[in-house]
């Protein structure tokens, strides 16, 4: 990673320096991009010569902004990612894509004959209508791209290859009025036939469901890897997540992550209701940030029912009620990373009923011994600071986790963490390897907060083990 121009600098690409070329040549990954670095437009050159001699990169990492050139530099870009023979993985990142950009990169990326992987975490410029406002009929380079896709399938058959793409893993760019069916569909039916890993997209108002049903029961067989990403104003069921998670082949669902895939609570319960009707047996990642409708007792059922889950997480918002946990025991005994946020409901039991109930929590979360990596928050206005204490806590419950590498406060549970519980963390996670504290309290934003007694320790004893702050 890095600047580029540092990159030209130290590397010369002279016709005389050979010694240069052979280094690119030998390269297998490129990465440039950062959430601060641009590829300027003095650079432009210097980046399509580089990619020149790149001939057996394999993976390619780069901010989107290198579509945002005039359009004979990003035709010059584009007809690079063309001929590099071996590229597998590309992604960008970045948002303001022209849409006629946009067709530009889709027409090279979903035609290169090597790529497995393709990561396009763009969004459009503005609000682009699909629908020509001149004859109602769909925009015409979707069908031009869907046509070259059916010729190149075309020439393919006739030679004796195999049709469709090689893709194993998709994210399309956003578009934020949505593709159209005509495109969409018939692309998932006939193209993608080794796809395990997609990105939902919006899909361009009212849609058939049978007809997304029959794209990827015919022609997606492999899908087990389903994200979904949130975009304001587009918060309703035109993404088909629901339709997808229902008719998801026999596979089964491995991962699914959501990201805010609603603002609407009945979408956002059916979502959950067809994962846990359909992938129980399969599930083994997921994760939900940034709806509200989802409730504690679907994200219980999680850990209930799904007996392969590796990895579970929630963002802020997302709690699991004390009573639900501990309604059923958690079958998800393989589990090795855990970022969960907790209810307690102080106004709605006695103090003797939440001990009770506390502790049979932190014992759940305690007995699974497989676990690496433990985030733990709480989602309302109760007092939690010593929850996670040993005199009027539940800390002693984790004393199990004997693989435990990674424990994060999500809280600001650690005012209360003193010696005692500092040497607890030291003498029973043998493993530990990072400690993070998340700030929330803005009084405890400023200062040094790992130059408290306990923390000092920690460090003088322990070294190793590092001390980590997410304000």
């Amino acid at each position: 990673t890095g600047h580029l121009a540092a990159l030209v600098e130290e590397m010369p690409l002279t016709e005389s320096c050979s010694t240069n070329k052979i280094e690119l040549t030998n390269l297998r990954k490129l990465v440039l991009w950062s959430k601060v670095h641009r590829i300027v437009k003095g650079e432009m050159d210097a980046f399509v010569k580089v990619l020149s001699y790149c001939h057996n990169l394999t993976e390619l990492v780069i901010t989107a902004n290198v579509l945002h050139h005039p359009p004979d530099m990003v035709d010059c870009f584009l007809e690079k990612i063309e001929q590099l023979p071996n590229l597998q993985r590309l992604v960008l990142h970045g948002s303001d894509v022209e849409i006629g950009v946009t067709h530009q990169l889709l027409q090279v990326c979903l035609r290169h004959p090597q790529l497995i992987d393709l990561q396009c975490n763009l969004i459009v410029s503005g609000f682009y209508n699909p629908i020509m406002p001149d004859n109602g009929l769909y925009d015409p380079r979707f069908a031009i791209l869907l046509k070259s896709l059916q010729d190149a399938d075309k020439k393919k058959s006739e030679a004796g290859e195999p049709t469709g793409l090689r893709l194993k893993s998709l994210k399309l760019p956003h578009i934020p009025g949505g593709y159209p069916q005509d495109f969409l569909f018939p692309f998932l039916r006939s193209h993608v036939p080794h796809l395990e890993q997609f990105c939902i997209p919006f899909i361009h108002k009212d849609y058939d469901s049978q007809d997304l049903r029959d794209a990827i029961l015919e022609g997606c067989p492999r899908l087990q890897h389903i994200t979904s990403d949130y975009f304001p104003n587009n918060g309703d069921a035109r993404w088909g997540l629901s339709d997808i998670i229902r008719y998801c082949g026999p596979l089964g669902l491995k991962t699914f992550h959501a990201g805010c895939p609603y603002r609407i609570e009945g979408e956002c319960q059916g979502v959950m209701q067809h994962l846990l009707d359909h992938h129980t047996a399969t599930l083994e990642d997921f994760e939900w940030r940034g709806c509200n409708h989802n409730n504690s007792i679907n994200l219980h059922s999680i850990l209930a029912k799904c007996g392969n889950l590796k990895r579970f997480s929630t963002s802020f918002g997302h709690g699991i009620t004390f009573e639900d946990a501990v309604s059923s025991a958690w079958v998800c005994h393989d589990i090795t990373h855990l970022q969960l946020f907790l209810e307690r409901r102080d106004n709605a039991h006695t103090c003797k009923t939440i001990h009770q109930l506390g502790k049979k929590v932190f014992a759940q979360i305690g007995a699974l011994v497989k676990l690496e990596e433990l985030s733990l928050g709480y989602f309302g206005s109760e007092r939690v600071i010593n929850d996670l204490t040993l005199e009027d806590g539940w800390l002693a419950e984790l004393a199990r986790l004997k693989k435990m590498r990674h424990f994060r406060f999500l809280t600001d549970y650690r005012t209360s963490v003193g010696q005692a519980e500092v040497e607890f963390m030291v003498s029973n996670w043998p493993k530990l390897e990072k400690i993070t504290l998340d700030i929330t309290d803005h009084r405890f934003m400023f200062g040094d907060v790992f130059g408290e007694p306990p923390w000092r320790w920690l460090k003088e004893k322990r070294p190793h083990i590092v001390l980590t702050l997410n304000k």
